[in-house]
């Protein structure tokens, strides 16, 4: 799916071929997205004061090209493409929030921006047979250990791992099943596992959900579903970066080997694999 050169009319923007990059309420709405997908585990850290990523905070944009490298994301790096998985208001909406953030916010006139570029609201794929008994397995309720414990795909489940509509993308059904069986095989970028040392005696590990100068917000991957605790930083002793992942390995233990290659085929055929 390619940006395409066109009128966009968006449902919640002022006007059908404008939006105005101050609004409150579009920066309101970026912020909670960039959030979810943007900050600490995606590379660019709270309020986006950088983390593995760029710091994007009190420097200069140009909305537009902002804009494009949000959707379509910049080959031979880590930034993925957003565009098969949010909105073209919803990639506007992180546009409008990252300038806000920017040394020189965008204000009246010059904060209105003509939408040139479009791109078709991201649909989900006709799935196939074992697609569907993957997708039944992966939101399974019945099972206390599950995909979507951890994982989210096409808004649903809970945003502790990657957003598998970003890190399937793009891989056949056999990767993705290497994925499952093998977590710290390929670690999806930003998601090496942290660990925490804390100065009462406590140890845990898990995902990094957030960093500030102050605090640190980890999911502990010891409990399922894992739960998100908060730390001052002065409380910790020491903080390091595994190069594993939380990910659990044995989940040949939970599923069959059938199960795995319907799960695997649900993800490569949803994040639009090969």
């Amino acid at each position: 799916m390619r940006l395409a050169v066109a009128l966009l009319c968006v449902v919640g923007l002022q006007a059908a071929d404008t939006v105005d990059l101050a609004s409150e309420s579009l920066i309101a709405e970026g912020s909670a997205q960039f959030a979810k997908s943007c900050a600490v585990g995606y590379c660019h850290g709270s309020e986006g004061r950088s983390a593995r990523g760029p710091a994007l905070r009190d420097r200069v944009w140009d909305p537009s090209e902002l804009f494009r490298v949000t959707a379509e994301g910049l080959p031979g790096t880590s930034m993925p493409g957003w565009e098969d998985v949010l909105t073209a208001e919803a990639v506007w909406a992180v546009t409008a929030y990252v300038m806000s953030l920017s040394s020189e916010p965008p204000a009246g006139s010059a904060a209105i921006v003509e939408l040139g570029a479009a791109f078709d609201s991201p649909e989900s794929p006709e799935l196939s047979a074992g697609a569907l008994r993957g997708k039944q397995l992966f939101f399974d309720l019945t099972r206390e250990r599950r995909c979507s414990v951890c994982h989210q795909l096409d808004g649903l489940g809970t945003p502790v791992g990657p957003n598998l509509k970003i890190a399937a993308k793009g891989k056949t059904p056999q990767e993705l099943e290497s994925d499952v069986l093998e977590p710290h095989g390929r670690i999806a970028f930003g998601f090496e596992q942290v660990q925490v040392e804390l100065r009462s005696g406590e140890t845990l590990a898990g995902v990094l959900a957030e960093e500030t100068e102050t605090h640190i917000r980890v999911f502990d991957a010891a409990s399922v579903p894992p739960p998100l605790r908060s730390f001052a930083k002065a409380d910790v002793r020491r903080q390091q970066t595994r190069a594993r992942s939380s990910m659990p390995g044995d989940l040949d233990t939970v599923y069959t080997s059938d199960e795995i290659a319907d799960i695997a085929t649900y993800l490569s055929e949803s994040a639009g694999g090969s």
